[in-house]
C-alpha cells in the first residue's frame, strides 16, 4: 500500500447503534423531565401534551439516527437505531404499568413517531459529497 492513502477502515455497526439508540433515550428522557416541569408550571396546557411527546421522541430519534449513520457509515443505521430506540419505549411500556399499553391509543403512535425519526435520519445523513477542485 502506498504511504499517501490512507487505509480505510471498516466501522463497527453495533458501537454506532448503541449510541445513537443511548442518544435517543437520553434525549427522549430529558425531553420529558422538561415538558413535566412545563405543565407542572402552566406554560403548556395539558391537552397539548401528547403532540409535544410526539414531536421529542420524533427529535430524540432523530439525533440518535444521525449518529448511527456518522459512526457506522451506514445509511440503513439511522433506520435500524429508530427501531431499537421504539423497542426500548416498548421494553420500558411493558415493563412500566400492569395493564399494557393501549396499542389503538397513543402507544403505537410513539412508536412509529420513533421509527419515522430513524427513517428521517436515514434519509438525511447520507455521506457528505467531496468538493470537486
Amino acid at each position: 500500500m502506498e504511504k499517501g492513502k490512507k487505509e480505510k477502515k471498516a466501522k463497527a455497526l453495533w458501537p454506532g447503534l448503541a449510541a445513537g439508540t443511548v442518544l435517543s433515550a437520553g434525549i427522549y428522557l430529558a425531553g420529558l423531565l422538561l415538558l413535566g416541569l412545563l405543565l407542572t408550571k402552566g406554560t403548556i396546557p395539558e391537552r397539548n401534551a401528547f403532540p409535544w411527546v410526539g414531536t421529542l421522541c420524533v427529535l430524540a430519534s432523530l439525533a440518535g439516527g444521525l449518529l448511527a449513520v456518522r459512526k457506522t457509515a451506514w445509511n440503513a443505521a439511522g433506520l435500524l437505531s429508530g427501531v431499537l430506540f421504539a423497542l426500548v419505549l416498548l421494553a420500558v411500556g411493558l415493563l412500566g404499568w400492569r395493564d399494557g399499553i393501549a396499542w389503538l391509543g397513543h402507544g403505537g403512535i410513539l412508536l412509529l413517531c420513533a421509527m419515522s425519526g430513524g427513517l428521517a435520519a436515514s434519509l438525511l445523513g447520507g455521506r457528505r459529497r467531496r468538493k470537486r477542485k
